[in-house]
């Protein structure tokens, strides 16, 4: 297993190559899409972890870290924010609380009509185009091998490299396959605010507002079984509408791009060993639904414990 071969150039894609890389292995990344024009890219990318629990809550965890020290640096990709969360019934507080720079109950007199609780936080906000840039720059000055190339199975790939590590989003669905993967539709729009310097999420509704370094990203949909990858007029319109009716400075403002990008969907992430004979097997790290980058960092960091727990086996094997 002197090379292993990461298939996917998303955020998962990249973390998981680039931590294998510093670990010292020797990685190539194959991909049908560069990281500029992968889901990920399209991606709101706010650090969300109010949802998860068990395994992910750890994922969560270790990313926040990640990003927490990421935010510090000007040309990261990654900013910390001031964030109002509104949710429609009573809402205690989030395990993550302490772990923020600052977390503190909306007062009763802020809340919207429609809100019956709200937080207001200093949350990590990445640019994806910056950020997956920078992540890719990073491995290939490391030496990593990225190949533009379409993957069709896992099985093309296993007289090429003893160990895989499968992070290829909602095409998992076909690659792997799994039948349990499922495709969910965003649309998001980028437009030029900077006035708006804090951000906005609804827990009743898709509609949010997230400052990043690159734009004011407004949303947004969640499409369930829809592969479409066109961007829809009538979605951009809803969304601007939808947002101005938070930040109403917001519908004169110039649009950057318009985006779409399609989920993975799954019950539960699947990150797990997959041993398909003695000498070859395949990590699998995909099904992050709408916080693929919540729970990267930490996804990428576990897939290389269980990468080195697999090769010092097989070496000790003989």
């Amino acid at each position: 297993m002197s090379e292993i071969t990461v298939i996917g150039a998303g955020v998962s894609g990249l973390s998981s190559a680039l931590n294998l890389q510093l670990a010292g292995f020797d990685v190539r990344i194959l991909t049908r899409d560069l990281p500029q024009f992968t889901a990920s890219s399209a991606a709101g990318a706010v650090w969300s972890g109010g949802s998860v629990s068990g395994r992910a809550r750890r994922w969560a965890d270790d990313s926040l870290s990640h990003f927490l020290t990421l935010a510090k640096r000007a040309d990261s990709g990654v900013g910390l924010r001031r964030m109002r969360q509104l949710f429609p019934q009573k809402a205690g507080d989030p395990w993550f609380k302490d772990r923020l720079p600052f977390f503190a109950k909306m007062p009763p007199e802020e809340l919207p009509a429609a809100g019956q609780d709200g937080w207001i936080m200093d949350l990590p906000i990445v640019a994806p185009p910056r950020y997956l840039q920078n992540l890719q720059e990073q491995f290939l000055e490391a030496g990593g091998k990225l190949e533009v190339r379409e993957v069709e199975s896992l099985d093309a790939l296993e007289a090429e490299s003893r160990l895989l590590v499968n992070c290829t989003g909602a095409w998992a669905k076909y690659v792997t396959p799994d039948p349990e993967v499922f495709p969910i539709r965003g649309q998001t729009l980028l437009v030029d605010a900077p006035q708006i310097r804090s951000g906005y999420m609804s827990a009743s509704d898709d509609t949010y507002l997230f400052p990043r370094d690159d734009g004011l990203l407004l949303g947004g949909i969640y499409q369930f079984d829809s592969w479409h990858p066109a961007v829809d007029a009538e979605q951009s319109r809803d969304i601007l509408e939808r947002c101005s009716s938070i930040e109403p400075t917001v519908s004169d403002a110039a649009i950057i791009r318009r985006a779409v990008g399609i989920r993975p969907g799954r019950e539960a992430v699947r990150l797990e060993v997959e041993k398909r004979s003695r000498e070859r097997a395949v990590i699998h790290n995909y099904g992050h639904g709408s916080i693929g980058f919540t729970l990267s960092w930490g996804c990428a960091l576990e897939a290389l414990d269980l990468a080195t727990q697999l090769i010092n086996a097989t070496n000790a094997d003989g």
